[in-house]
């Protein structure tokens, strides 16, 4: 691609020269950002303290349900954000950190119908199990506090439709990977790129119910995807 800019080199230069530079044609060393206040947002905040601003956010802001729990009290929270949305049908998605919190089988002992993301089923098969639940829960790789949002991560198994499709998101996520903002979301992106590591396909950032306001400023709630959003901050994880 290089060989096939005309003029490359001299149009750097004469831009160089304007700028009153040295002409590098070699490659260009970012400067330093002399100001840097996205990273002053919350930097002196605790786990508790971040916690505590991602809740509050959330109720006052989100108008949704927030609540936070230990291991030892998360099935019993989740049936009970469960039995309060009215759950019929419930779809969990396949993330192996919901299963080692053993979610779907806890869940299964008091509602009648739960259904596990499975990538062994077609495609079209978990979609419209998606389609029919009345709540799905997933696992947040992190959680913004500034904005009450909740990131995810796609995988195969995660399945992107169950945070997407059911009227209620149930969103679990650690204390312990609670960030002030979207700053330190994406240097987590951007380390894993420059170790060379797989980036997921996708990376959803989801605050709160879906909602849109593009008709005459009138804020209409549960347009696009779920009416209803519930955050489960796990404090001992």
């Amino acid at each position: 691609m290089q060989a096939k800019i005309h003029n490359r080199d001299s149009f750097l230069g004469s831009l160089a020269s304007k700028l009153g530079r040295e002409i590098n044609t070699q490659g260009v060393v970012r400067p330093p950002l002399p100001h840097n206040p996205h990273h002053d947002v919350m930097a002196d905040f605790s786990q508790q303290q971040l916690a505590d601003a991602l809740l509050e956010f959330t109720k006052t802001n989100l108008n949704s349900l927030g609540v936070s729990c230990t291991k030892a009290e998360l099935h019993e929270t989740l049936i009970s954000i469960c039995t309060g949305f009215r759950a019929g049908k419930i779809v969990v998605s396949g993330d192996n950190r919901l299963a080692e919190l053993d979610v779907a089988n806890c869940l299964k002992l008091q509602f009648d119908d739960v259904y596990t993301w499975d990538v062994d089923q077609a495609h079209a098969v978990n979609i419209k199990q998606a389609e029919q639940a009345k709540v799905g829960i997933v696992f947040a790789e992190q959680a913004l506090a500034e904005s009450g949002t909740m990131v995810l991560h796609s995988a195969a198994s995660h399945g992107r439709s169950v945070s997407l499709l059911p009227e209620t998101s149930v969103f679990l996520v650690p204390q312990s990977q609670i960030v002030p903002r979207i700053t330190q979301a994406a240097k987590v992106l951007h380390d894993k790129a420059q170790a060379g590591e797989r980036l997921p396909s996708c990376v959803n950032f989801i605050s709160g119910p879906s909602s849109t306001a593009d008709i005459e400023l009138i804020k209409v709630v549960g347009v696009h995807g779920p009416i209803h959003a519930a955050y489960v901050v796990i404090a001992d994880m």
